[in-house]
């Protein structure tokens, strides 16, 4: 079989990406680190940003399997979301005193805390119990 070796197990398309991604995301964060210790540029933010992104994405993509595509779903969607908010925080201009608040924060980072902690923290947990019994307890 392709993708495999003697004695071990096929490696499935899925996993492939997300390996692919989690190496890709891992690089990204190596390049992010460079770029701020070395030259000092403006591009590592949004580097680690994604990165960082990208690692949690091939990590969430393995964790569901292969034979998941709902919860492999809910990943990508939470992963998105994780990087919305981080870009919603490095594109947003820096708080003022006195500025605008929301919910008691400067705006950039109710806005981040939404996005990268609220959405997985609700959309993930539900997920796995929604697809739990349909994609991963018909595998065990």
């Amino acid at each position: 079989m392709p993708g495999t070796q003697a004695g071990q197990a096929p490696i499935f398309p899925a996993m492939r990406s997300a390996i692919s991604l989690l190496t890709l995301g891992a690089f990204a964060v190596l390049s992010a680190y460079a770029l701020g210790f070395i030259v000092e540029s403006e591009l590592a933010p949004w580097l680690l940003a994604a990165g960082a992104t990208l690692v949690l994405t091939g990590l969430g993509l393995l964790g569901a399997g292969a034979r998941a595509p709902r919860l492999a779903a809910a990943v990508l969607v939470a992963c998105s979301c994780t990087m919305l908010g981080f870009a919603v925080a490095l594109t947003l201009a820096p708080h003022a005193a006195g500025g605008p608040l929301l919910f008691g924060l400067p705006r950039a980072t109710a806005l981040m805390l939404a996005f990268t902690g609220g959405v997985p923290l609700v959309l993930l947990p539900l997920a796995y119990a929604w697809a739990f019994p349909r994609e991963v307890a018909r595998d065990v």
